[in-house]
């Protein structure tokens, strides 16, 4: 996989998206290949990926984590494309921690190493509603029809799921906030 395969730098590509894009390019078609077991896929999400990010234009530069948002565009392209196809959204969770790895990163997006441990103090029901709809884009009303649910009875699990959710966090990652209630610096449990 090349950038020059979807668009050369005298069609438009601001350099910003050509340097994050040359560093982040096979490690996200590698991941998209693992999720999907398909390559010509993979290369479909990867190009609309591309794209996606060349239409922000300059604003890409803006974008303090360019790498994550590339992963969240990829994941959420990935879990559209299986919705179209009527496939249930099964994406590693432990990949999450991928669009982690940039040093010079906001304190809060620093924060989702601890999401996959927090993940997994949670019972299989709470894990299963957070999953999927917070972090796999499914519609409450989807979930609730899956799951044979009232859509009030899903919303309200959700909640609650969402409440503890955040005390894990709370706890395990030693979250300080600031004055404005904002994540200012957490220490994660090493066990």
């Amino acid at each position: 996989m090349s950038k020059s395969a979807f668009l050369t730098p005298s069609q438009g590509a601001v350099p910003c998206l050509l340097t994050t894009w040359e560093t982040t390019e096979t490690e996200l078609y590698y991941w998209l290949v693992k999720q999907t077991a398909d390559e010509s896929v993979a290369a479909d999400l990867l190009q609309e990926t591309f794209l996606k990010a060349l239409q922000q234009q300059r604003s890409f530069c803006d974008i303090d984590n360019q790498k994550a948002w590339l992963y969240r565009v990829a994941r959420n392209l990935l879990v559209d494309s299986q919705r179209r196809e009527g496939k249930r959204s099964h994406i590693d969770i432990s990949d999450i921690e991928l669009v982690c790895e940039e040093v010079e990163t906001p304190t809060v997006d620093k924060l989702c190493q601890c999401l996959p441990k927090a993940l997994n103090k949670l019972s299989t029901r709470d894990r299963a509603i957070i999953t999927e709809c917070d972090l796999l884009g499914c519609s409450q009303q989807q979930f609730a029809k899956q799951h044979q649910l009232t859509l009030t009875a899903t919303k309200s699990r959700i909640q609650r799921a969402r409440t503890k959710l955040r005390d894990v966090l709370l706890k395990q990652c030693h979250i300080v906030l600031d004055e404005q209630q904002k994540v200012s610096s957490f220490h994660p449990d090493e066990h």
